[in-house]
């Protein structure tokens, strides 16, 4: 079958689509970049972080990426064969029966919702949700989120139609189905039957949830709907296109990096630091993250490593202390990044003595704290701009290894060399960082064009374009490879000691501050 597809991934950060020819080739491509919401108002009286989008920013986003991608692309739109969406995830947005949102969308980042994890781990318990949905018990999940809201916001649970994620809703808003896929359901976790791939009703209804309110779920590559003529109008797409329906955005990078066979192991640096595993047998890791692959999601799994901020700390850097930077990228066209990579190069492994603890909007695997916040220590007069750009590659690094080690300890079939792609992957001088911390060879996916291209190809496996995910084997061009500087290990082996040792020290008094801090 001849034809295009389109991609599109709805990130932290920003969006982007892509028009994709069956042999890969990226004819038309746009993306858009949105604000975080992290200031809390009188009204926010929650422990933890806050982070939020409106859900209409990644409506508009992915139908103007889109639009603009199939104008560039010059593409008859009524030869577009289908349409896939994947997103940061999990996020949860309530909409009504008019399917218009009730509020803000509650990221993964945000953790507004400790209290009500902390009543689930006391009331049913951690093994038991555990053992139902292969994941912890954490504010990170949207389940715990619309808790949250049923207790603080009864007036907007009592309206909400569905809950949605932030690829279900440009989804809904394509078609007018309010449903999810078997990808972001896992990480609407806690009452997902990961194995059976459904919802657990009694136990939704246990937990005091309406079953109704949770969208149904359907596999990753199965079309849901078509375009609506409303929704024609607004993207450039045709009415009548399929749409598939959807993923998380990492699972779908990692389709894009050839990452569809069980062993598969690569690292997506993106706003997040996320690390995956590929395999087929339900066997799972405490600690970690389970989410249903898009790759043949009705039996493959990824287990996953996720740091809260990954590229989120050179982005933090670059719009808070880069303005230098960004005036230089306006009126030079060098890039931001790249001024702050040279800066950083300049810098000697260790950054001189100082270690950044990269939590700096809680954390995910392997600690689980809603509380945890970045730290810079070692700090002297000798230390500038590039030590701690430094310092903060260095940090995720070693954030990694923690979760690294723990994964390899767990007997899962991880094949190697590690692929790197997206975001920070772009950087050699990371790259180098993290084969270094890691002790593994590792190796750039060049050609990998990221989520939206693996969600094309999810759409042309839908609808038969693509016999299976194997044609993206071919795509992938691999290098350059990284190897280990064993002098670099050395040293970076003492620091991560130090590392392990700072989060214990300092935990109680994240407590302390989130406690001070918060308004009765």
């Amino acid at each position: 079958m001849a034809g295009f597809l389109v991609g599109c991934d709805v990130g932290t950060g920003g969006t982007k689509a892509v028009v994709m020819a069956t042999d890969r080739t990226v004819l038309g491509s746009h993306y858009l970049e949105y604000p975080l919401i992290t200031t809390k108002n009188a009204e926010d009286r929650f422990f933890g972080a806050k982070a939020e989008h409106n859900p209409d920013w990644y409506w508009n986003a992915v139908a103007d990426t889109i639009r603009v991608s199939i104008q560039q692309s010059k593409v008859d739109p009524k030869e577009i064969k289908g349409v896939s969406i994947s997103a940061l995830s999990p996020a949860c947005i309530l909409v009504d029966k008019d399917l218009r949102p009730l509020q803000n969308a509650h990221i993964w980042m945000d953790r507004c919702a400790t209290a009500e994890c902390d009543w689930l781990k006391r009331e049913i318990g951690e093994e038991r949700i555990f053992q139902l949905s292969a994941n912890p018990t954490d504010p990170y999940y949207a389940t715990a989120k619309l808790m949250w809201e049923k207790k603080n916001r009864p007036d907007l649970y009592k309206r909400t139609y569905k809950l949605q994620t932030a690829a279900d809703y440009p989804c809904m808003k394509l078609t007018g189905k309010a449903v999810t896929d078997y990808s972001n359901a896992s990480l609407i976790g806690i009452a997902f039957d990961i194995v059976r791939r459904k919802w657990d009703q009694q136990f939704i209804e246990e937990v005091g949830l309406d079953p109704a309110k949770f969208p149904e779920p359907y596999p990753c590559d199965e079309v849901i709907g078509e375009v609506t003529r409303e929704a024609a109008a607004r993207t450039g797409l045709a009415a009548g296109t399929p749409v598939v329906a959807g993923t998380v955005d990492c699972n779908a990078a990692w389709v894009a990096g050839g990452a569809v066979d069980a062993g598969s192991t690569q690292l997506v640096m993106g706003t997040a630091g996320v690390l995956g595993v590929v395999h087929e047998t339900p066997t799972f890791t405490k600690d970690m993250i389970t989410i249903i692959h898009t790759a043949d999601s009705r039996r493959k799994y990824t287990t996953l490593a996720a740091l809260v901020s990954c590229g989120a700390l050179i982005r933090y850097f670059r719009d808070n202390f880069g303005q230098l930077d960004r005036a230089t990228e306006r009126i030079l066209g060098i890039n931001a990044y790249d001024i702050m990579n040279a800066e950083a190069n300049q810098v000697p492994p260790g950054s001189n003595g100082l270690i950044v603890l990269p939590y700096f909007m809680g954390e995910r695997t392997p600690i689980w704290d809603t509380n945890a916040r970045g730290v810079a220590f070692g700090l002297s007069l000798d230390h500038g701009r590039g030590h701690l750009i430094r310092a903060m590659m260095e940090g995720a690094g070693y954030g990694l290894l923690h979760n690294f080690d723990l994964m390899r300890a767990s007997g899962v079939k991880m094949n190697l060399p590690l692929v790197l792609s997206e975001g920070g992957a772009n950087s050699p001088l990371w790259r180098q960082i993290i084969s270094d911390i890691l002790n593994v060879e590792c190796v750039f996916a060049v050609s990998s064009k990221g989520a939206p291209i693996g969600n094309a190809v999810a759409a042309g496996e839908s609808v038969g374009i693509f016999k299976s995910y194997d044609v993206v084997k071919d795509w992938v061009q691999l290098g350059p490879k990284t190897v280990p500087n064993l002098e670099n290990r050395g040293l970076y082996m003492k620091l991560y000691s130090i590392f392990r040792d700072l989060y214990p020290a300092v935990k109680e008094q994240f407590v302390r501050v989130a406690e001070a801090m918060h308004k009765d």
